[in-house]
């Protein structure tokens, strides 16, 4: 057992200990793809829209095609995703008022990834979940609205896909009624611990 997951089991067993009950609300990693893009879906046939009806004419487009595409693709990803995890870290560091000692990064088949190790209130617990999709999904709306084109386009898309699955997690956190959240520390979603 690696030292992440002791200190996950530990910290359920002292939230148990104080009369918490708990509940799994985890997502198998196909399941929270398929959702996750189901999620996001709509923000980027929205905003695509709105760039195809009124940013096209001024917008600046690469011919890109075939490998050149692709890699500009695997940069945009790279990038998104690397500041993606950071900003679940910030959040959750700002909102749990501990800061960066709460907070687990890791790597695990080339893709960072990033778990709060602390109970966390809802609200809390949402703005680390939620930080990637709002300031790099929006702030990509505002890159597509400043500087229309291909690289414009193809981040606001990443960004919005990648925050996808944070969104199902979102949907059910807010659900949950005075429950402390625990993210968990290798799988989406979280346990909630409730009295």
């Amino acid at each position: 057992m690696d030292n992440h997951s002791e200190n996950f089991d530990k910290l359920k067993a002292q939230l148990c200990e104080k009369g918490y009950t708990e509940k799994d609300v985890t997502i198998a990693p196909g399941r929270a793809m398929i959702s996750g893009v189901l999620y996001a879906l709509p923000f980027v046939i929205v905003f695509g829209l709105l760039y195809r009806y009124f940013l096209i004419e001024r917008a600046y487009l690469l011919e890109v095609s075939g490998l050149p595409f692709y890699m500009l693709f695997l940069a945009i990803t790279a990038i998104s995703v690397v500041a993606h995890e950071l900003l679940h870290g910030i959040g959750w560091a700002a909102a749990s008022g501990k800061g960066w000692n709460v907070i687990r990064f890791n790597i695990s088949a080339m893709m960072p990834s990033c778990a709060c190790k602390a109970a966390l209130e809802k609200n809390a617990y949402l703005t680390g979940v939620l930080a990637p999709f709002v300031v790099l999904g929006f702030g990509s709306v505002l890159f597509v609205f400043l500087y229309p084109g291909t690289v414009s386009l193809l981040t606001m898309a990443v960004n919005f896909i990648s925050a996808g699955a944070d969104l199902v997690i979102a949907v059910h956190v807010v659900k949950e009624k005075g429950a402390l959240i625990v993210d968990h520390p290798t799988e989406a979603g979280y346990i909630a611990f409730c009295k």
